[in-house]
C-alpha cells in the first residue's frame, strides 16, 4: 500500500504494415505502424522477421507504381501516400520519416521517369525542414519541384488531415497554384523568421 504499483503501459498493436518494393516488385522491407503511435522496421529472414534493415537496399515507397509517372506528390509518411493513391494521385515518401531523405531516392525517382514533384510538408518545424531538404535534392537533380503547405491543418497535421475537410479538387487547385521552388525560398523564409524574432 505504501508503494502503489506503477501504471502498466497499454500493449502495442499493429495497425498497418507497408511493403517497400524494388523496381521488380520484390519486397525489401516492411515498416510497421503501432497504436499507441510508434514505428519499427523489419525485413524477412525465411519465415521469421529481423527488426533491423542491415544490408537492405533502401527505396522510396511504392517505387514500382512510380514507373512512368511524370508528376508525383512526396509526403512525409506512408499513410498519406496511400491516401493520395486512393484518389488516383501518384505519391511516395522515403522510409523512416522526416530528416531521412537520401540522394539515392532522388536518383530512383529520376530513373522511374518522374520530372515534376510537389512536396507536402507536415505542419511542424521538422516537416518543413524535411520538405525543403527534399526539394533541394530534387532541384539540384533538375526536377521541377514545388513545396505546398496545406492550409487549415492542425499543428503536426498532414495530407490526411487536409482531406478530412477538403476534396481532391481542392488539393489539385492548391498544387496548380503553387510556385516552383528555388533555393531562394528558404532564404526568404529564414529572413522573415529572423525579422519576426527581432520584433518579439
Amino acid at each position: 500500500d505504501l508503494f502503489p504499483m506503477k501504471d502498466t503501459p497499454p500493449p502495442r498493436t499493429i495497425v498497418a504494415t507497408y511493403d517497400y518494393r524494388d523496381e521488380s516488385d520484390a519486397v525489401l522491407f516492411k515498416p510497421i505502424r503501432f497504436r499507441p503511435k510508434g514505428f519499427a522496421q523489419r525485413r524477412a529472414n525465411g519465415s521469421d522477421w529481423i527488426y533491423n534493415l542491415q544490408g537492405v537496399r533502401r527505396v522510396v515507397y511504392r517505387l514500382p507504381e512510380l514507373l512512368g509517372q511524370a508528376a508525383i506528390l512526396i509526403c512525409e509518411g506512408e499513410k498519406d501516400v496511400d491516401r493520395a493513391w486512393s484518389l488516383s494521385i501518384p505519391a511516395t515518401c522515403n522510409p523512416m520519416g522526416a530528416g531521412k531523405w537520401d540522394a539515392s531516392y532522388t536518383d530512383q525517382l529520376r530513373a522511374a521517369g518522374v520530372r515534376k514533384a510537389a512536396v507536402l510538408p507536415d505542419n511542424d518545424a521538422p516537416g518543413r525542414a524535411h520538405a525543403h531538404a527534399v526539394a533541394h535534392s530534387l532541384h539540384v537533380a533538375g526536377l521541377e519541384v514545388r513545396v505546398v503547405a496545406l492550409p487549415g491543418v492542425p499543428t503536426g497535421g498532414d495530407l490526411s488531415d487536409f482531406l478530412e475537410r477538403q476534396t481532391k479538387e481542392d488539393l489539385i487547385a492548391l498544387l496548380r497554384g503553387a510556385a516552383v521552388w528555388t533555393p531562394s525560398v528558404v532564404l526568404e523564409e529564414r529572413s522573415i523568421k529572423q525579422f519576426e524574432e527581432l520584433g518579439e
